[in-house]
């Protein structure tokens, strides 16, 4: 039984490469990667069902569908891991920590239509 369905629409950022780290070794977002953050969960905000509550467990499949918007090369756990923080950031998950079940689908490039679409399931389908 399907749980969530979600749209992230244009290019996704990965998470990795746009952080910077301070001389005493603070980690902090780049003004990038804030602004495409803040879009992505105005996005997932706008999706979330009224009542829903914040996945707790581990017995769900994630399946993701990706379709860049051009050719360069992508860091897939750099783009889970940003997509995974605008989830706990949105209340989706209590935890990143607790999404174990992936299955990610890469399509060609595509300018238009580029997004990613999460797909969150029971185990068993």
């Amino acid at each position: 039984m399907r749980i969530l369905e979600l749209h992230i629409r244009g290019q996704v950022r990965g998470g990795k490469n746009n952080m910077g780290v301070t001389r005493q070794g603070f980690h902090y977002p780049k003004p990038e990667f804030i602004k495409w953050r803040n879009d992505v969960m105005g996005q997932l905000g706008a999706q979330i069902p009224q009542q829903f509550k914040p996945v707790d467990s581990i017995d769900l499949k994630w399946y993701f569908e990706y379709t860049p918007e051009d050719r360069r090369r992508r860091d897939l756990p750099a783009i889970l891991d940003a997509v995974f923080h605008c989830f706990e950031r949105a209340h989706i998950v209590e935890d990143d920590c607790l999404i174990k079940n992936v299955e990610f689908v890469n399509y060609a490039p595509d300018k238009v239509n580029a997004g990613l679409l999460i797909q969150v399931s029971d185990k068993e389908n």
